[in-house]
């Protein structure tokens, strides 16, 4: 059965083929020979194909590639053609232009017009939400909606604040306490200069008693 269904479908498939076959025919073409910043469009294409296979791929590469480079210049196409035709139409009414110059005008804005259709074709469509609330919902809705996720951002904003801060007050609870042990260090540093200064002193003191003490002896014997 699946069978006899993809035979179904590609013999629908055929006509619209052939059809299309001229617009398909420059596409092939521009494909082969443009080129845009990221590269040529054949070796986008061969990219696409190679890592997705030939229908995604080729789906890929006209939604991603192709569709946003050449989008506006296929519609701009289209409208010179639609005014190339009504310009030789209005001049094959006065007798000036030939009845094939006609036919070829309109050769020319049908591919063009297949071509749109086909960029059409592959253009993504836009996803619609499942939810039916959101549809119906209020720009007032919208406005709560961003209020609230302001506040809840501000809310992290602050909790990382407090966080900084508890790191702060911990990092000056270790300076305080090195504060503590330098003013304890200068002390015993001030009480060991004051003992090695008293100890100097009396070590002069003691020399000076002793040199008293031997011109006192010495007198006596002088006078004899």
């Amino acid at each position: 059965m699946r069978i006899l269904a993809r035979l179904i479908r590609s013999l629908f498939f055929i006509p619209i083929l052939l059809f299309a076959s001229p617009a398909l025919l420059i596409l092939s073409l521009m494909i082969l020979l443009m080129e845009t910043e990221e590269g040529p469009l054949r070796s986008l294409l061969r990219v696409e194909v190679r890592a997705y296979g030939f229908k995604k791929g080729l789906v890929r590469f006209m939604q991603h590639v192709f569709i946003p480079t050449y989008k506006h210049n296929v519609q701009s196409f289209v409208l010179g053609g639609a005014g190339f035709l009504v310009l030789t139409v209005g001049l094959r009414s006065l007798g000036i232009l030939p009845t094939q110059v006609v036919y070829v005008a309109l050769g020319v804005e049908f591919m063009l017009l297949i071509m749109w259709a086909i960029t059409t074709y592959f253009t993504p469509e836009e996803p619609i939400t499942e939810n039916p609330e959101v549809l119906r919902q209020s720009p007032i809705e919208d406005k709560y909606e961003t209020l609230a996720l302001t506040i809840r951002e501000l809310n992290t904003q602050l909790a990382l604040l407090e966080n900084r801060l508890h790191s702060a007050e911990a990092k000056f609870d270790k300076l305080s306490q090195l504060d503590s042990s330098v003013t304890l260090l200068s002390t015993k540093l001030d009480l060991l200069v004051g003992d090695q200064f008293n100890v100097r002193v009396k070590r002069e003191f003691d020399q000076l008693l002793t040199e008293l003490a031997e011109r006192i002896s010495n007198r006596p014997h002088a006078s004899q």
